[in-house]
């Protein structure tokens, strides 16, 4: 605080003490001009009534008659002073307010690095992950998207260690047909089940993505052609003795699916792709609801493969 402003406290103070001994001395004035004029009044009206009364009485009406009504006037001028003539008087000066404190810097939280990225790749599928990549809105399925950008990651661990992997194409039989006979409703109902009979045969780490319509695509990392046959063999029995409850009906439907093993020969995933596509036609020639594959490519190294069993 300044020299400037220490006089400021004793002067604010003395002059609330010196307003209320105004109001003290206003309250006591009133009170006793009420009683006055109660004396007053009561005089005028206890002569008035005494040549009316006995002559014993002349003497002491007056001064009962003054009491009787400064008794009344007193508490009603007393409540009149504290409720209309001490609110009306002007109240004290507040009391200036102390100089607020600077307030104290902020703290800043420094933020910690960000650890550089690892060079081991990420997993294709991150459960639970908030960031997690869109999914298909009917089957739960990865979408197209997200497939193509996690294999093209992978694409370039596969050369750089000479890993095994596979792609399956799955497509659902007569998928149009099965619309037209059954309603729309109905072949969404038969994709799911197929999409949730397809995840419950593959791997954790294995990625089920769906391409569009009832096309369904799988990436099998660590598995060589004969690995992958026998994973899209066991998903192809499973949606055969599938029956669905439509309706008072039993849908059934079928799945042909192609097969194709990532090799040194392939250029880029949509090699692979068509390599798959390839092999799914061959299975819709050969009759549908089978197992078709392409020719098994040259191998990477000569490590042995680890199949999806």
């Amino acid at each position: 605080m300044t020299p400037d402003s220490k006089p400021a406290a004793p002067a604010a103070i003395t002059a609330a003490q010196a307003l209320q001994r105004r109001r003290a001395i206003s309250l006591a004035v009133t009170g006793l001009g009420a009683v006055g004029l109660g004396a007053m009044l009561g005089h005028g009206l206890g002569q008035s009534l005494t040549a009316q009364l006995p002559t014993g009485w002349s003497a002491a009406l007056p001064a009962l008659v003054g009491a009787a009504v400064s008794a009344v006037l007193v508490p009603l001028v007393g409540w009149a002073a504290i409720r209309i003539v001490a609110p009306a008087l002007p109240r004290p000066e507040a009391r200036p307010a102390k100089p607020a404190a600077p307030a104290a810097p902020a703290t800043v939280t420094r933020l910690r690095p960000v650890p550089a990225a690892d060079t081991a790749p990420a997993p294709l599928v991150a459960p639970g992950d908030a960031q997690a990549p869109a999914r298909d809105a009917l089957t739960g399925a990865y979408t197209q998207q997200h497939f193509v950008a996690a294999a093209d990651r992978e694409w370039s661990r596969i050369r750089r260690h000479g890993e095994d992997a596979a792609l399956l194409m799955v497509d659902v039989d007569h998928f149009k047909r099965l619309n037209d006979e059954h309603g729309t409703a109905a072949g969404d109902a038969m994709l799911v089940e197929i999409t949730r009979l397809a995840s419950s045969t593959l791997r954790p780490y294995d990625l089920l993505s769906r391409f569009g319509g009832g096309v369904l695509v799988v990436y099998l990392p660590h598995t060589d052609p004969l690995g992958a046959l026998d994973v899209a063999e066991r998903i192809r029995e499973r949606v055969a003795g599938l029956r669905l409850a439509w309706q008072g009906k039993s849908v059934k439907a079928t799945i042909s699916v192609g097969v194709a093993g990532i090799g040194a020969a392939h250029a880029g995933l949509d090699a692979v792709i068509g390599d798959a596509g390839a092999a799914l036609r061959e299975a819709k020639s050969a009759g549908r609801n089978c197992v078709r594959a392409a020719p098994i490519p040259p191998r990477q190294n000569h490590t042995p493969a680890r199949s999806a069993g």
